[in-house]
């Protein structure tokens, strides 16, 4: 089959170019470490593959003595790339939807990759997967089609994720991962079916571009205190006529910790109480820093019990912090919240009506509590 050097080079090159400008623009400083190495991982893969890919292709029927030994060893590293691409794609996505990651699901990624690596290791003694001939050209055998099904596994599994996080309360928070895994699927597909089109690697390059620029957006709504958004995400969320329950924390006493323990004590207050707060939504919805010492929370939930239920386990969850921090203060917090839809409010409406009710609740508060350390 002819190959066109020329259509591969541009869409190599376009991809290198991708993955190269997101390497040097350092688009992952704010991240959590975890999700930034599975970044530079997936970065680097496709920075790699798209210079190897070409390579493979120039030296293909060459008469070189080297040549066949180019494309063998460029082709091994291909086929291993699928096995670092797809694990470090899913662990990214499963980490930012979920927030932790299956024992199940590690354990069948392992599973896989040692499975490719074995049939690679056969291919050495048995071509089961592919060949280099006398003539120094690259041929597929049968089992080539089992790395198109480890890809189209890795990918899969990573729409199950984000579709399984929409549907167990993630869905306020959780990223359009289909927009990203979609490229890399129509680019395995491709080049699986339609031998000497180079599309793996620069559809890899795409999505992956998409993800960072969402990655980039997201930052822009993240309160650099505590990790979680800030008002202005909240105020961009596209709710539709969903209904949720929205509530409104204050802590109670934290002027007080300011001026007794210093600003620097309040931050790590701040900081305390919006992981607990955080964990305990966990991906039932989301919480956000809206100024100050006050917090809201979106919960995907249109039930008053289920909406009750989060507020005592929060309550009881800041009990059990002061029970062990051995802080020389209590955290304790007012709320306020309901039940919404924005067919009936407007965001600003509704959060004015916890507001409302949050300082009620407070003003009951003080009447047991010394207003002096309000």
């Amino acid at each position: 089959m002819e190959v066109n050097l020329l259509a591969i080079f541009i869409a190599n090159g376009m991809g290198l170019a991708l993955a190269l400008g997101i390497l040097f623009e350092n688009s992952f400083h704010l991240l959590k470490k975890e999700d930034v190495i599975n970044l530079y991982i997936l970065d680097i893969t496709i920075i790699v593959c798209c210079i190897i890919d070409p390579i493979v292709f120039i030296f293909d029927g060459r008469t070189e003595i080297f040549a066949g030994a180019i494309i063998y060893i460029g082709n091994i590293f291909l086929y291993i790339s699928n096995l670092i691409f797809g694990p470090a794609f899913l662990l990214l996505i499963e980490n930012i939807c979920r927030g932790k990651h299956s024992k199940l699901l590690i354990q069948m990624m392992v599973f896989v990759d040692i499975f490719g690596l074995v049939v690679l290791l056969i291919n050495f003694f048995h071509p089961i997967v592919f060949y280099v001939d006398e003539l120094n050209r690259y041929h597929r055998s049968p089992a080539f089609f089992l790395y198109t099904l480890i890809g189209a596994f890795f990918l899969t599994a990573t729409a199950a994720i984000y579709i399984f996080a929409r549907f167990t309360g993630g869905i306020f928070k959780v990223f359009p991962v289909i927009e990203f895994v979609s490229p890399v699927f129509i680019g395995l597909f491709v080049q699986t079916f339609f031998y000497g089109v180079s599309s793996i690697w620069p559809s890899a390059a795409v999505g992956f571009t998409l993800m960072v620029m969402y990655i980039q957006n997201r930052n822009i709504q993240i309160d650099n205190l505590t990790g979680l958004f800030n008002r202005h995400y909240l105020h961009s969320l596209n709710l539709g006529q969903k209904t949720f329950a929205l509530m409104m924390f204050d802590l109670n006493n934290f002027k007080n910790i300011n001026d007794t323990y210093g600003h620097s004590e309040g931050d790590v207050a701040l900081i305390e109480a919006s992981g607990i707060i955080n964990r305990t939504v966990a991906t039932r919805g989301i919480v956000v820093r809206y100024g100050g010492d006050e917090f809201i929370v979106l919960l995907n939930t249109a039930d008053e019990a289920v909406g009750r239920e989060y507020i005592d386990k929060i309550q009881h969850n800041l009990s059990d912090y002061n029970l062990v921090s051995g802080k020389p203060y209590q955290l304790s917090i007012s709320i306020g919240w309901g039940i919404f839809n924005l067919e009936s409010n407007s965001m600003n409406e509704i959060i004015k009506i916890v507001d409302e009710r949050m300082y009620e609740a407070k003003r009951e508060y003080y009447k047991t509590h010394d207003r002096r350390k309000r």
